[in-house]
C-alpha cells in the first residue's frame, strides 16, 4: 500500500493514546508511514510505554513497514528516556542507559533472567527475587522511606504484584516499566507492558476461565480467586496463585489515584469512584498505576480492608475454588521479612 502519514493527538489523554494505538493497526499494511510528533506534547510514563511498545511491535511484525518520527528533534525527553531506543530506533539513550534520579526511572527492560543475580539465587523461589529488585525500584521513586513510607509500601506491594503477574502468568521473558513522580503535585506514575500471551489466554488456561472477549476477560482478572492457575496444586506454602494479586493492586490504586489495565482490544481505568471501558489494540498487557501520594493513607489498613471484601467477592464467582489468598499476597515488605 502506498506512504501514509498520521499525526500524533496534541493532547495525549488516555482514550487518545488508547485510540491512537488501535489505528496503527490500519497503517500497519502500508509501506511507509510518518508520525508526526506534536512539537509540545506531554509524555507521561504510560503514553510513553504504550506507544513504543506498539510501535516496536510493528517494526519487528511487519518487515515491509517503515516507520519515521517528523519532529523528533523537539523532545529531548523522550530521548533521554529511552522511548525512541523503546520503539527500534538508533536515536537517544538506549533503554535503561538513563541514570534516572529521585524524580524518575527511564524505560527498562527486565529479563526473568536478571532477576538472578548471584550463584545462590538458584535456590530462591522467583517472586523472592522480584521482591528484592522492586524494592530498589520503589525506594528510588518513593523518595524518602521515612517520609513516604505509605507510598513505598503501596509501590513495593503493587509492583510486586505486576510483575509477578508477568512472568507467572503471561509466558514473556521480559517486561518494560517507566516511573515518573511530580514533586509539586505530589503524584507518581508507573507504567508497565509486555509481549506476553495477554489476559484472555492467561486466565484461559485454567478451564474454569475461558472467555470469548478480551473485555470479558479483562473485567474478571480484577476479581479476587481469578487466575489461570488456580485450579493446579500449590507448590509453594508462601507463593502460591490465588489470584489475588490484580485485585488487590487496583483497589490499592483507585483508594489513591487511578488504575489502567490494557490487553488485546480492550482497556479498563479504574479511579475511586469512576470505572471506563476503551477499545484499543495491543499485543500482550499494558497497566498503569496513578497515585495521589496524599492520599494513599496506611496501606496495611487498607489490605485487610480489601482482603476482607475479596473474601466475600470469592466466594460468589464460580470456578474461583474460594482459594483465601496467599500469605505473601498479603504482606508488606518489612511484614514478609518478619516471617523469614
Amino acid at each position: 500500500m502506498p506512504n501514509a502519514r498520521i499525526e500524533l493527538p496534541q493532547s495525549l489523554t488516555l482514550p487518545c493514546v488508547l485510540n491512537f494505538v488501535r489505528e496503527l493497526d490500519y497503517f500497519s499494511a502500508h509501506d511507509r508511514l510518518i508520525i508526526d510528533l506534536p512539537p509540545k506534547a506531554f509524555f507521561s510514563p504510560f503514553t510513553m510505554v504504550l506507544l513504543s511498545s506498539k510501535i516496536r511491535y510493528l517494526k519487528q511484525h511487519c518487515k515491509d513497514l517503515t516507520i519515521i518520527f517528523n519532529g523528533w528533534e523537539h523532545h529531548g525527553y523522550l530521548s533521554h528516556m529511552g522511548f525512541f531506543s523503546m520503539c527500534g530506533f538508533d536515536h537517544g539513550k538506549d533503554l535503561g542507559e538513563a541514570r534516572g534520579s529521585t524524580d524518575y526511572l527511564p524505560i527498562t527492560e527486565i529479563t526473568k533472567a536478571g532477576f538472578y543475580e548471584k550463584a545462590s539465587d538458584k535456590y530462591e523461589e522467583l517472586p523472592d527475587l522480584i521482591q528484592r529488585h522492586v524494592d530498589r525500584i520503589s525506594g528510588v521513586v518513593a523518595r524518602d522511606r521515612g517520609e513516604n513510607k505509605n507510598l513505598f509500601d503501596v509501590l513495593s506491594y503493587s509492583i510486586r504484584e505486576i510483575f509477578r503477574n508477568v512472568f507467572e502468568h503471561s509466558e514473556a521473558d521480559s517486561l518494560f516499566f517507566c516511573a515518573q513522580y511530580w514533586p509539586r503535585s505530589n503524584k507518581v506514575e508507573f507504567a508497565v507492558s509486555d509481549f506476553g500471551i495477554g489476559i484472555r489466554r492467561g486466565l484461559g488456561t485454567n478451564p474454569n476461565f475461558r472467555f470469548p472477549t478480551d473485555k470479558d476477560a479483562l473485567e474478571y482478572s480484577l476479581l479476587p480467586g481469578v487466575s489461570g492457575k488456580t485450579h493446579l496444586p500449590r507448590t509453594s506454602s508462601n507463593w502460591f496463585n490465588s489470584g489475588y494479586g490484580l485485585y488487590m493492586t487496583n483497589r490499592l490504586a483507585r483508594n489513591g489515584g487511578n488504575f489502567v489495565i490494557v490487553s488485546g482490544d480492550s482497556a479498563i481505568h479504574f479511579s475511586k469512584r469512576t470505572k471506563n471501558n476503551y477499545p484499543t489494540s495491543f499485543p500482550g498487557t499494558a497497566i498503569r498505576l496513578n497515585l495521589n501520594v496524599e492520599e494513599i493513607g496506611d496501606v496495611q489498613g487498607r489490605l485487610q480492608e480489601f482482603r476482607e471484601d475479596g473474601k466475600e467477592l470469592a466466594a460468589t464467582i464460580k470456578g474461583s475454588g474460594n482459594r483465601p489468598p496467599s500469605a505473601m499476597s498479603l504482606l508488606l515488605r518489612r511484614e514478609y521479612q518478619m516471617k523469614l
